[in-house]
């Protein structure tokens, strides 16, 4: 049974998923800079937020509208990622102990992150294209920990 392969892919998928949360909260960030005064212009400081990936998906969603495609993407992003955040263990349990269940749980896993990291791909080109069109390098991007 593979059960390290297992859970290095949930580990993994969980890595997409908050590189997913912070692409939208830098998406925010810049766009609300681009309408407040009094910030820095060299760098962006990024505030700790503590809004859930749902939230911040609303939030971004009232900067402008997305196509449908790409609110789907992010809706089973989304999706995905709260099964794997807060139920793929308890729904594979059985995972740990059999080879065919682990072989099962695995499968699921792939469709999961694949869905999370088709959402991180969309949110990493508008970051990229932001931060290249209001001149931002994405090096200057900072957490407020950070500092």
């Amino acid at each position: 049974m593979d059960k390290d392969r297992l859970f290095r892919e949930v580990g993994e998928a969980i890595l997409l998923a908050q590189t997913l949360e912070l692409n939208i909260s830098t998406l925010i960030s810049i766009l609300n800079r681009q309408f407040q005064a009094g910030i820095d212009e060299r760098q962006l400081i990024l505030a700790d937020d503590r809004r859930t990936l749902g939230q911040l998906i609303r939030e971004m969603k009232k900067h402008g509208d997305l196509n449908q495609e790409a609110t789907d993407t992010l809706s089973d992003a989304l999706e995905a990622r709260n099964y794997v955040a807060h139920h793929f263990f308890i729904r594979n349990v059985a995972a740990l102990s059999s080879e065919v269940a682990c072989t099962s749980a695995l499968a699921l896993l792939d469709k999961r992150t694949k869905q999370i990291a088709a959402g991180t791909a969309v949110t990493s080109g508008f970051v990229q294209a932001f931060c290249h069109t209001f001149k931002i390098k994405p090096s200057d991007v900072l957490f407020r920990q950070d500092i």
